[in-house]
């Protein structure tokens, strides 16, 4: 009784203060309007603020959420991105069953959250976070943050829940003043072992390795990172990757309306964002420069040369820097049944790599590396293994069913064995198990 009281009390003082014009309130209850022009809410830091409004040089009106206190109307979430309203009758209202609904010209819905609880105590909050919630007494019912646009804001989630069959994935906008949904997007694929993959329309532009557990293959990792920090989760409900703050620095990802994706960081001191970084970190970021079977090097001209036991599918394009056929084996392989015996394949090791694309793997994550390779040699479809994790000296195990895509020399403690005729290892043999070289 003592709890509806507080609430109750709680919905009044919220009337008052939007009946009488103030705007500083983060939260509406059941079957309160905010309406264009007229009210916004702001979280309770006043970081972030909610309402309509027009990018650019448009005068089409959507709802959306924008940074207040610093940047003032850099925006970082849309809701009705793809249904914009022509006149400022724009009207948010939240129903006693907890979905939120934009409407224009008093009755056409044009968006809707889709979100119902069981009772009519209901509240919609926009948080210190930048995250827009429906709460159904103390449970979350529905939040911004599982609709991602072309914001990534700390505590956001890239990845799918399998639980409800939705994928989290950056979106870009159409243009600077269009926000619907443009030719770009970020996505963190569950396909084999889960890596983000960057896309314009349907062509696959680059990717990050898979997490390793110290960050992502193919990117940069900032051991010691005072400003943030960044945690993988997979099990059976979920597959995601997030960042958190450590401090109080503000920052966000952008994946722009041109198909760039920037860390930006607020400098207080000159009240503007600076690059903190870039995804495409060089050209051997683009997606299988070098084909398959083929290993992109940035410090080497030309960058792209064949794995050991291969040569160019195509001597007369590869000549001539098309490098996207690839390289094929020198010698057919010999797929033994792991006896040891003298004729059967081997593996080449190569050190510290970005690991191929991973959408066709074979993974087992407590596996250790010696039975990753006896994995590998009893499968004859296996072109290559390495550790998932390579923390510690490595654990889990990747195997590689299909041609090796992407491949790129790069700094970082990670190596792949590779599948190639045992004539092709010119006299030694590298064992994985004892660290080893074997005269064969």
């Amino acid at each position: 009784m003592e709890h509806q009281s507080v609430h109750i009390l709680l919905v009044f003082l919220a009337l008052i203060m939007l009946s009488s014009g103030c705007s500083a309130v983060d939260t509406i209850s059941a079957n309160q309007e905010i309406n264009d022009g007229k009210a916004t809410l702001v979280s309770k830091g006043e970081m972030f603020e909610l309402g309509f409004f027009s990018p650019g040089k448009s005068k089409n009106r959507y709802l959306g959420i924008w940074y207040k206190k610093i940047s003032y109307g850099t925006v970082v979430w849309v809701a009705n991105r793809e249904t914009p309203i022509a006149d400022t009758s724009g009207m948010l209202k939240l129903s006693r069953q907890g979905n939120l609904v934009i409407s224009s010209g008093g009755n056409s819905v044009v968006w809707s959250s889709n979100s119902t609880g069981n009772n009519s105590v209901v509240v919609a909050q926009l948080l210190e976070s930048g995250n827009r919630v429906v709460w159904n007494r103390n449970k979350m019912i529905w939040q911004s943050f599982d609709y991602p646009g072309d914001t990534f804001l700390p505590g956001m989630k890239l990845g799918k829940d399998l639980v409800r069959g939705m994928q989290w994935c950056m979106t870009s906008w159409k243009s600077p003043d269009d926000p619907s949904t443009g030719l770009y997007r970020n996505i963190h694929d569950t396909n084999g072992y889960p890596q983000t993959l960057r896309f314009q329309g349907e062509i696959l532009q680059g990717r990050h390795g898979p997490w390793n557990g110290l960050g992502f293959g193919g990117f940069p990792i900032e051991e010691g990172n005072q400003i943030y920090s960044t945690d993988f989760v997979m099990n059976e409900k979920e597959i995601y990757y997030k960042y958190e703050l450590k401090s109080s620095v503000v920052q966000r990802v952008v994946l722009t309306w041109d198909g760039k994706t920037l860390v930006l960081q607020w400098i207080e001191r000159i009240k503007d964002w600076m690059l903190y970084s870039t995804a495409d970190v060089d050209t051997c970021d683009r997606f299988s420069l070098c084909g398959p079977f083929g290993i992109c090097s940035i410090n080497k001209h030309p960058p792209c040369t064949c794995m050991q036991g291969f040569e160019p599918k195509n001597p007369e394009q590869w000549e001539a820097s098309d490098w996207a056929g690839g390289c094929i084996r020198k010698k057919p392989l010999h797929c033994g049944n792991g006896s040891g015996d003298g004729d059967e394949d081997g593996f080449w090791k190569i050190a510290r790599v970005k690991v191929p694309d991973t959408r066709r793997v074979w993974y087992n994550v407590s596996m250790t590396l010696g039975e990753c390779e006896m994995a590998c040699k009893r499968n004859c479809s296996c072109a290559g293994y390495t550790s998932s994790d390579i923390r510690n000296g490595g654990s889990g195990c990747l195997l590689w069913l299909d041609e090796l895509l992407d491949t790129r020399e790069y700094d970082v403690d990670q190596d792949i064995y590779v599948r190639i005729a045992a004539s092709e290892l010119k006299g030694t043999r590298f064992s994985s198990k004892n660290g080893l070289f074997l005269w064969v």
